[in-house]
């Protein structure tokens, strides 16, 4: 006769915040499922343990085979009834199969830390969802979100933006009953430009009191964490004039520049027209350098998405101050290199990439996948050699509607009495479609 499975929870991942009936039902377990946090916890007892990942089904079919001869422990950080496995176990094995011993949530740890109740909150998990999981948000006036990679909070506090909420009071809480932790007390404004903290809890209210000294990390204003070039010209423009524009191929002089590369405004304006932009799309930005392409896409797409990812902290850095400087709040900046990075990401409708750290190959191969049906893909190549790499890759049947240009721009400059050309780099510009069919 198989055994009933104990689904523990083992609150946010430290001893001081496990609960002794939670320790007595570990201990008495010959088995432990669960992940690498939690499975560390118990790792002194010794026991037979097996490491959840994404692949969910496999243990699922773990657990119910080796339930049939030994007791098992299933661990799941914070409380089992809080977005958790609970109802992949309850699916599979019936609820008559299960012991559910509860946990502390991050909720609950939350609201302890600000002093605030939580029964009355709407609750929202973007873990394997996607953004329009806060569609539901509407008028209510007290959210809690969890966050994960690829919808951090700063991606929170855009979609709140951009949807014009009015949530006066938001809190970021990471890490919370470890080491490490971190409570953030911010605005949207703030949240919107807050790096990394992926797994984290985002409280948002409305119409709260000013709370005195409950964010122990108080964001400092981003405008001085960029130092290069911004001239009184582009710093005017760049919040007035430029918004009007409605042409691809912002000039260059109203970004903020740097040491990093910028693309010329007339190689930008024919990058996004071969991408076919349209409003709403999602958008794969592979080498975002300056911020100058994601810039230009996410003005012309809104209220669609940029991913933009850029392994260069320089150039990320430069990036996000441009983003700022243009005040837009509908694109997620990935630090990291492609194509590890971009896992995890929702289907795309266009893929850029202005720069492949020589893993092109790779990169297309997994774009086929990025990419819905009929998605857009645009590369751009400086070097011969670059541009034949990528125009052999694109003779894969994954792709149609092939093409390639070189772009050779000269532009007046004066020498002396005289005005003559300056010619630029020469620049490759391929595109192509996701084929709707493969075969």
């Amino acid at each position: 006769m198989a055994y009933p499975v104990t689904v523990v929870g083992v609150g946010p991942g430290s001893r001081e915040y496990l609960l002794p009936v939670a320790e007595e039902a570990v201990l008495q377990s010959d088995v432990l499922v669960g992940g690498a946090r939690a499975l560390e916890l118990f790792a002194h007892l010794g026991k037979q343990c097996y490491q959840i990942d994404r692949h969910l089904d496999a243990a699922l079919d773990f657990i119910e085979r080796v339930r049939e001869k030994q007791r098992v422990a299933v661990l799941l950080s914070g409380d089992p009834g809080y977005f958790s496995l609970l109802p992949r176990l309850r699916a599979r094995l019936g609820e008559k199969n299960l012991i559910v011993i509860p946990g502390i949530s991050s909720l609950q740890l939350a609201c302890a830390r600000l002093g605030l109740n939580w029964e009355d909150f709407l609750h929202v998990s973007l873990h394997g969802r996607g953004l329009d999981q806060l569609e539901k948000v509407g008028d209510c006036p007290k959210v809690a979100v969890l966050t994960e990679k690829r919808f951090p909070p700063s991606a929170v506090c855009r979609f709140f933006l951009e949807k014009g909420s009015d949530f006066q009071k938001v809190w970021i809480l990471t890490d919370l009953g470890l080491p490490g932790e971190q409570v953030t007390s911010t605005t949207l404004e703030e949240g919107a430009w807050v790096e990394g903290r992926a797994n984290s809890i985002v409280i948002l209210v409305k119409d709260c009191e000013e709370r005195r000294g409950l964010g122990r990390e108080r964001l400092d204003d981003q405008d001085d964490c960029w130092h290069g070039e911004s001239s009184q010209k582009n710093s005017q423009m760049g919040k007035t004039e430029c918004h009007e524009v409605v042409t691809p191929g912002l000039p260059d002089d109203l970004f903020l520049r740097g040491n990093v590369a910028m693309s010329k405004e007339e190689v930008r304006a024919l990058v996004l027209c071969k991408a076919r932009l349209r409003k709403g799309m999602a958008v794969y930005e592979i080498g975002a350098g300056s911020g100058s392409w994601t810039v230009e896409v996410a003005r012309l797409i809104k209220p669609g998405q940029v991913y933009a990812f850029e392994k260069d902290p320089e150039a990320l850095a430069l990036a996000r101050a441009n983003l700022k400087h243009f005040q837009l709040t509908n694109v997620v900046l990935v630090e990291g290199e492609a194509p590890e990075a971009c896992e995890g990401f929702p289907p795309g409708d266009c893929v850029l990439i202005g720069g492949s750290g020589g893993r092109l190959e790779e990169i297309l191969r997994a774009a086929k996948d990025w990419l819905r049906p009929g998605g857009r893909l645009v590369i751009t190549a400086v070097t011969p050699e670059t541009f034949s790499t990528a125009w052999q890759l694109l003779q894969d049947e994954a792709w149609e509607e092939r093409d390639a240009v070189l772009l050779q721009l000269a532009r007046v400059q004066r020498k002396g009495r005289v005005n003559c050309w300056q010619g630029e780099n020469p620049v490759f510009i391929l595109s192509a479609s996701r084929r709707w069919t493969t075969g």
